[in-house]
């Protein structure tokens, strides 16, 4: 970015990830719940999906797509980034069942990807190494569908779901002895509640 402001959408700092297609298709298909990484992020939220200029022609052939109709160096979606955990072979064994392209090798992270939204039109532009922040003015043209995500988040979400967000980021700052402390005292109370 230009200017040193960073692009938030209700409070939050938007990322974006550069993806090679034919992968981000195949997520906007819903065919792949996650994009296999070989490093982990605490990042958690709307994930902008970025598609490469270039295109793994043997994959897209392998996942039955033709390369041609695959857009390139654009944001061509958006999907909520609920997750990263280590990569085990029941997640490759689920992308091959869906025709998803999904060798295994240890040592990778499956980062999940919740409730993907294809863009009505691709944003064109050029993506970046790693997980990036994105501009103001492509957070303002993707506002539309991050308001779709919530509005999905808040119909779906139960209280009980809210409350563990909020232990999940409280327990960001605490040791082990301190997690393990708390979670006691909230196994006792909602015990307590049952009798």
């Amino acid at each position: 970015m230009k200017s040193g402001k960073s692009a938030k959408a209700g409070g939050r700092t938007i990322r974006a990830l550069t993806i090679r297609q034919p992968f981000p298709e195949l997520i906007l298909r819903k065919r792949k719940p996650f994009e296999i990484r070989s490093w982990k992020t605490n990042y958690r939220g709307p994930l902008l999906i970025h598609s490469a200029a270039k295109i793994k022609t043997d994959c897209a052939q392998e996942a039955g797509i033709k390369a041609g109709t695959l857009t390139t160096s654009a944001f061509v979606g958006i999907a909520v980034l609920s997750d990263v955990r280590k990569y085990t072979r029941a997640d490759s064994k689920l992308l091959n069942q869906r025709r998803a392209i999904g060798g295994w090798s240890p040592g990778l992270f499956s980062w999940v990807l919740k409730k993907p939204i294809r863009f009505a039109r691709p944003i064109r532009a050029n993506g970046k190494l790693g997980l990036f922040r994105i501009s103001p003015s492509i957070a303002r043209q993707v506002r539309p569908y991050l308001k779709r995500i919530k509005a999905g988040s808040i119909n779906r979400g139960s209280t009980a779901q809210l409350r563990s967000d909020a232990a999940r980021r409280a327990n960001a700052s605490r040791s082990a002895a301190e997690r393990s402390q708390a979670a006691r005292k909230a196994w006792q109370t909602r015990r307590r509640k049952r009798i």
